[in-house]
Order: structure tokens, then C-alpha cells, then sequence
């Protein structure tokens, strides 16, 4: 007897597995929460130098004569400089006769040659949208304006490290173990940033967050899949998928109470260890038991499963379950014949795209016309919406149509939002947040159908190191993303909002039309072998005695979606 067979006599979705899985969803909101905070928390607000030797300067204009000293010793449109004078706060007189030229660190006072703008040595913020920022604490502006896309690419690279480490280690010491160690170390680090004045100490903090962060979801998400039956594995994968959605609508509105950057991180570490407060009622993976010859530990989670969805199952139903043992196969044989490599060079690059867009949208929020909130709301909306039509359409419309029609549907979005940029007035510059708001639907129901998609184009005896060489790619856009959202700052002006979405829609248009070449897998047997998988979607079999591929019918047959993942 399979596993899968016993799964099907326990139930595929009962009680129990309904009540683990809802509690293993929930991680995946703070796991959100904890990769997208910046979007707050380092958010560059309007600045200026601070008027020399005026103490109590602010970024808001608080009196006719602040305002004169403002426009004597801070250049027009320059956030960076200031005119440093021993005499600059009685030099207020003939105020309106001032005059500028040059540009930077070069502009003078026209009325005083000898008068040149220095770089500036303490920053005024303002304050009506974030009290405070770590960009803000930090002053993390001007020459320190990479600072932080450094900071977030950090994090993305300790996702990466996550990608490499937690996979190996949940497959020797178990999926429990790796959850909740990550979980433990995803708390401490989330707290711990909180206080981090220090910014190596703060990078540092965030990319052992960024790698515990994966750690948490992958785990969660793997119990989650094991423990169901073949027929909702699909639907189980979409829906902590909204839990993630959850988590980007529920940091909008913390977001929008706590306008302080410590308060806020302080407020997100809370969800983390009140998971951690019923951790323990969360079984280890029975597949995972199984694997490992531990058939009594396996046995007793499925007894107690049973207990709960009121199954009477066999006596020793464990004794005679087994999990198909496939030959090894090196992942290096998918790259040998020219087909598959056409196949998981595509695949690949629709990761790596997917990805960039992906968390490009989501930290680019900020940049957009309206407020930072609204918009961030509007965003997880938007995932929110893709999961629940992509659950619905994934088995109608098939992967492949549906998986580049998002694809297509991000990338026009965002490339179209060129026009509303560069030829609309002010007044209308919602399109351009519309749009980009279209293109974070298509892309985020891209993302989790091109995990389904896949993870069944991979043969069974490589699938898993497939679906590892996709997650790196996806990393690597998710590193390069920060750089690219961050561009609206660095280059400012029309060209600062089109540019980035530029750089995501585009290439999403590329990826899109290049799923067209890969075959559908709707409705057939997946292929098992690297010989399957060559002529997998092709009208031939292979004489394997002669060498040679005759044409014959493609017989489709329905699949059980059990060796999907």
C-alpha cells in the first residue's frame, strides 16, 4: 500500500489535516510581513539640509523669516547641499534679490561668488506621513542613498542562503525540527532589528531574518503538502498563498497606526512568537517518518489524525506502506539533451522574471502617485484576488494559457504605465498606480501557478532538484529587485516611476511568450523518467532498442495531480 493510499482511507483533507494546516498557514503571514516591512520601515521621506546653526530647523516651514533662510542657504530642487555662511541667519535681508547658478556641489549664490553649496552635515525630515524611518534615524540619504537597496538586498540574500540550507536540512533532521528552529531564530531577529541603532548590526539581523524567513515558509508549506491527499495538494499550495496576501493587507494597516519605524517592528515581532506559543501542537511530516524507517512514530500521528476525523483504519496500516523509491538520476542529465534544456532554460527565466516583478511591485509601492499605504493595501488586494482566480481557472484554462496570460497581463500593465508617466497631467496619475496595481495581479498569480507548472514539466526523478534550481533563480531576481524598485529615488522625476516598471514589464512580456513553446500538462500523466520528459507533450514514443522516435497518438489520460509535487 502507498502512502498516498492510506492518506485516501485517514481522508484526504479531514478535520485534522484542516486544523494543522490553518495553523501552518499562519506563519506565512508574518513571513510576509517580515520581508515587505521595509516598504515602511526604510521609506525615504522629502528632505533638505538643515539651515546652519539653526538648532530648531525643520523640514516644514514654520515662519516668514524660517522660510528666507530656507531660500538663502538651501539651493532650488537640491536635497543634498547647502550654503554654509557664519552670517546666514541675519543674511535674510534683500532675501527676494537672491539668485542661483551652477548646479550640486558647484551652485552659487549669484549675489555672493563666493558662496558654494557644501554637502550637507545634518538632514531635516518631514514628518507628515513617517514620524520615523531607519532611513530617517540613520540619514541614509544622498551619498548614502544605496544604503538602502543594500539593506534590502541583504535580506533577499539571506533568503537565498534560507533556499540553499533549509531544503537539505528539513531532509535529514525533519520538517518539525527545521520549522521551528526557524521560526525561534525568525522571532529573535525580527525583535532584535527592532533596536538595531547600528546599521552593519541592522543588515545583519535582517539577513539572519531573510534566511529563518524561508526556513518558516518552506516548511510550513511542505508539512502542509504531505499531509493531504493527491487530489488537494493544488489547492492547499494556493491557499497559504492567501495567508501571505493576508499578511501584506494586515502590514498596510499597522503600517498606517504606527508611522514609527521601531514601533512598527516591534508590532510585526509580536506575530512570530505567538505562533511559536502552540508550535508544539504541530506534527512531523508522516511521509517524512516514513522515509526514515520511523513507521511506530509515523503510525501514531496517523492514529491520532483518524482519532480526529473519526476513521476507522486498518490494524498496522503502516506496515505494508511504502514511498516509491526512484533511481537516482543526476540533475545534470535535464541539461544533456537539447529539448530539456530549451525547456528549463525557459522555466528558469520565467522564475528569475516572476520573481523580480514580483517583489520589485511590492517595494516599489512607495514610489507611486497617492499614498503608500492605500497603495500597499491595494497591492495585497490584488494578490489576494490572482490566488482566488488562479484556484478556480488553474484546472479549467490549463498551466500553460493561464500561467502566460498573467505573465502577459503584468507586463503590458506595467509597460503601458509609460503613457500615463510621461503624457498625463497630475490629476490623472492614477492610472499609472492602476496599472501598476494590474500588473501585481498578474504577477502574483504567476508566481504561484509557475510553482504547479513547473514542478510538473520536472520527470519524478529530478523534479525536487528542479524545483531547487528554479528557487535559486527566483532568489537572484529577488536580490537584483531592491536595486530596481529603488531607481524612482536615485533618478527622481517621471523617469524615476517608468523606468522601474519598465524594467519588470518587459521582460515579464518576453517570459510570457516563451511559456508558449513549453507543452501543456493539464489532463496528462506526468512524465517519471528523463526519457519521458524528452518526449513529454510531443506525438512520439522512443524505440529505446533502436535508437529512434516514432510519431504515433498522444493519448492524454486524466492525472491525479499525485506526483505533481
Amino acid at each position: 500500500m502507498k502512502f498516498d493510499e492510506v492518506i485516501s482511507l485517514l481522508g484526504e483533507f479531514g478535520p485534522y489535516q484542516k486544523r494543522i494546516y490553518f495553523l501552518l498557514c499562519l506563519p506565512a503571514i508574518t513571513c510576509c510581513m517580515q520581508l515587505l516591512v521595509t516598504v515602511f520601515s526604510m521609506a525615504i521621506p522629502p528632505h533638505r539640509c538643515a539651515v546652519p546653526g539653526l538648532d530648531n530647523d525643520t523640514f516644514a516651514i514654520q515662519t516668514p523669516q524660517h522660510k528666507a533662510l530656507v531660500n538663502i542657504s538651501i539651493p532650488p530642487g537640491d536635497s543634498c547641499n547647502v550654503i554654509e555662511s557664519p552670517n546666514i541667519l541675519n543674511d535674510t535681508t534683500n532675501v527676494g534679490l537672491v539668485g542661483w547658478t551652477g548646479q550640486g556641489s558647484q551652485v552659487k549664490r549669484s549675489n555672493n561668488s563666493d558662496m558654494e553649496a557644501v554637502p550637507c552635515s545634518r538632514y531635516v525630515y518631514d514628518k507628515s506621513v513617517f514620524t520615523s524611518t531607519i532611513v530617517t534615524q540613520m540619514d541614509l540619504v544622498c551619498e548614502k542613498q544605496y544604503s538602502k537597496s543594500h539593506a534590502q538586498m541583504i535580506t533577499m540574500l539571506g533568503a537565498f542562503l534560507g533556499t540553499l540550507t533549509c531544503q537539505p536540512s528539513s531532509d535529514i533532521f525533519g520538517r518539525k525540527k527545521v520549522f521551528l528552529m526557524s521560526l525561534v531564530v525568525h522571532a529573535l531577529a525580527s525583535l532584535a532589528t527592532t533596536w538595531s541603532t547600528f546599521f552593519p548590526l541592522l543588515c545583519f539581523f535582517m539577513f539572519i531574518n531573510g534566511a529563518a524567513n524561508v526556513g518558516v515558509f518552506a516548511n510550513a508549506f511542505v508539512i502542509g503538502i504531505e499531509f493531504v491527499g493527491p487530489s488537494k495538494r493544488v489547492w492547499t499550495g494556493y491557499v497559504i498563498e492567501i495567508f501571505w496576501s493576508f499578511g501584506m493587507i494586515l502590514l498596510a494597516l499597522l503600517a498606517y497606526f504606527l508611522r514609527d519605524w521601531q514601533h512598527l517592528q516591534l508590532a510585526t515581532s509580536i506575530f512570530p512568537f505567538a505562533f511559536l506559543s502552540y508550535a508544539w501542537v504541530i506534527p512531523e511530516s508522516p511521509r517524512w517518518l516514513l522515509s526514515k524507517g520511523r513507521v511506530q512514530e509515523a503510525e501514531e500521528i496517523i492514529r491520532k489524525a483518524a482519532k480526529v476525523n473519526k476513521v476507522l483504519l486498518p490494524a498496522n496500516v503502516l506496515d505494508s506502506a511504502s514511498l516509491e523509491i526512484q533511481e537516482h538520476v543526476s540533475v545534470l542529465a535535464i541539461f544533456r539533451h537539447p529539448v530539456l534544456l530549451l525547456r528549463c532554460t525557459i522555466i528558469f527565466f520565467n522564475w528569475f522574471v516572476v520573481s523580480l516583478a514580483f517583489y520589485g511591485l511590492g517595494l516599489n509601492v512607495g514610489s507611486l502617485g497617492g499614498s503608500v499605504y492605500i497603495n500597499f493595501l491595494l497591492s495585497g488586494l490584488m494578490e489576494l484576488v490572482s490566488y482566488v482566480l488562479c484556484l478556480g481557472l488553474l484546472d479549467r484554462l490549463g498551466r500553460r494559457p493561464l500561467n502566460c496570460g498573467l505573465m502577459m497581463v503584468a507586463g503590458l500593465a506595467c509597460t503601458l504605465t509609460i503613457f500615463p508617466v510621461l503624457y498625463a497631467p497630475p490629476s490623472h496619475q492614477w492610472v499609472t498606480t492602476a496599472l501598476a496595481m494590474i500588473g501585481k495581479l498578474g504577477i502574483g498569480g504567476a508566481f504561484a501557478t509557475i510553482w504547479v507548472y513547473s514542478s510538473e514539466l520536472f520527470p519524478t526523478v529530478v523534479r525536487s532538484s528542479g524545483m531547487g534550481f528554479s528557487s535559486s533563480c527566483a532568489r537572484i531576481g529577488a536580490l537584483i529587485s531592491p536595486y530596481i524598485a529603488n531607481l524612482s529615488t536615485i533618478i527622481g522625476g517621471n523617469a524615476g516611476t517608468a523606468i522601474p516598471l519598465l524594467i519588470f514589464g518587459l521582460p515579464s512580456i518576453v517570459a510570457g511568450l516563451l511559456l508558449l513553446i513549453l507543452p501543456e500538462t493539464l489532463n496528462r500523466s506526468l512524465p517519471e523518467s528523463v526519457d519521458d520528459a524528452v518526449v513529454f507533450g510531443r506525438e512520439v514514443v522512443v524505440d529505446s532498442s533502436k535508437n529512434v522516435y516514432h510519431l504515433t497518438n498522444c493519448k492524454e489520460t486524466r492525472s491525479d495531480e499525485k506526483d505533481m509535487l
